[in-house]
């Protein structure tokens, strides 16, 4: 005997509610599985079947969620789509336990990923001032007990898993970072300390956790990285530190922006802004103002983004007698970014010289950077009519990217052979598809 599927009211009530098209939901579903590294192909057949009572499979339920939330602007649930009880994960309030689930998450990504979709409504962050719940650290089991010495090497092992990060890709040693939060840095949050070695201890394990997300946003995990970033701001949080929380929010707005959400990205870098500006040397001023620039400017402000330019130079320059940190904000970071706001309001020519800036003032070590800095001059060369120039780049490109692991360069490869594919009757671009074929192969 057949079973007749039952009409799905509660799908057909929101989509009513949300006054959207067939056509527009299966689009935006589709949007949001390519945040999350899915690629789908839903149309308004799709979306008939799922109100005829067809249940959609895998993480996609939470996508149809997340199109919602993002039309009526308020949260709405799985269970809400008349799809069973399939919620998203509530409140986190054990900052612990969230830091042990980002651990193992790694280990089991297609699980992890199936459960959750990006949010934008996750990225409503309050102002630091607004935070009432600073300083309330994490609850501690009796037992072990850290000090100092502990501390610090969360803090050394955060500095050598940036240092490869940016010298391999985000891709490489993704396993040994979240096998060490699971395991040691797990524990020494649930250990007795006095409360400024637990204070320092929840701002160090922040930096890492952010470090995590970054190394997954740059590896296209996008839904782990939002999680790692959000959990980094209540680390910080709790740590009553304002630098790490503003760090946290940036990241999300390069996030954000990457995914193509400029006024989210906005919102989020004028906030991180915000809770650092009374804390922070001027070389933390301009890596905050540069991310405001960037996405005001992406946002179509093109006002707001040339002014804080201007002032993220200033304060740059401010900062410049002083010590460069590997890794800081510094004139090749500043050049990046102006690179991509002179693109973003249409300056192709003065994009280009941007991008030869930083690469020429990018350090060797910055093997990553340097690749996806000339990426985006290679499609700015190209832009302007410049072939073979735009190749030549784009095989420099390639001689980095053999040396990486990175979801954003595996992307930005993929995106070049599309853009010559026009052109491969050229024989310099037909080099360059053959080499985009080649790593491609072994990528």
């Amino acid at each position: 005997m057949t079973r007749t599927r039952e009409r799905n009211g509660r799908l057909e009530a929101l989509i009513d509610a949300s006054g959207t098209t067939h056509d527009a939901l299966a689009r935006l579903v589709n949007r949001i599985g390519a945040e999350a590294g899915e690629p789908l192909r839903y149309d308004r057949s799709a979306v008939a079947h799922w109100i005829g009572g067809a249940h959609p499979k895998g993480a996609v339920p939470h996508y149809i969620a997340e199109a919602f939330a993002r039309q009526l602007h308020r949260a709405v649930t799985v269970a809400d789509l008349g799809f069973g009880e399939a919620p998203l994960p509530e409140g986190r309030a054990d900052t612990v336990e969230d830091v042990a689930e980002i651990g193992r998450a790694h280990v089991d990504r297609r699980q992890f990923n199936r459960s959750a979709a990006y949010s934008l409504a996750a990225l409503s962050l309050p102002h630091w001032a607004e935070i009432d719940e600073r300083g309330q650290l994490a609850a501690t089991h009796p037992g072990s007990r850290i000090g100092d010495s502990d501390v610090q090497a969360v803090i050394d092992m955060s500095d050598m898993f940036s240092q490869a990060d940016d010298r391999y890709g985000g891709g490489h040693a993704r396993a040994a970072v979240h096998a060490y939060i699971a395991h040691d840095v797990t524990a020494f949050l649930r250990s007795d300390a006095s409360e400024p070695v637990r204070r320092r201890m929840h701002a160090a394990v922040a930096d890492l956790v952010y470090l995590a997300g970054f190394m997954a946003w740059d590896d296209e995990d996008h839904i782990l990285a939002q999680r790692c970033y959000l959990a980094a701001s209540r680390l910080a949080t709790r740590a009553d530190d304002p630098l790490t929380y503003c760090h946290a929010l940036r990241g999300l707005s390069i996030q954000a922006l990457h995914l193509g959400h400029p006024h989210n990205a906005l919102t989020l870098a004028e906030t991180a802004y915000d809770a650092g500006r009374a804390h922070s040397q001027p070389r933390t001023r301009a890596f905050l103002l540069g991310q405001i620039a960037a996405a005001a400017a992406s946002d179509g402000n093109r006002h707001l983004a040339l002014s804080h330019l201007t002032e993220t130079e200033r304060q740059l320059e401010r900062a410049l007698s002083g010590p460069t940190a590997f890794g800081s904000y510094h004139r090749a970071a500043l050049d990046f970014q102006r690179g991509q706001i002179l693109t973003f309001i249409g300056d192709l020519r003065g994009a280009d010289q941007a991008y030869s800036a930083s690469l020429r003032n990018r350090p060797e070590e910055e093997r990553r950077s340097r690749a996806m800095t000339l990426a985006p001059l290679a499609e700015i060369q190209l832009r302007q009519g410049h072939l073979d120039k735009a190749c030549a780049t784009w095989q420099t490109f390639f001689d980095e990217a053999v040396q990486l692991h990175s979801g954003r360069v595996r992307k930005a490869a993929d995106h070049a052979g599309r853009l010559l594919r026009v052109h491969r009757d050229h024989p310099a671009a037909a080099a360059t598809l053959r080499r985009i074929h080649d790593y491609a192969a072994t990528a």
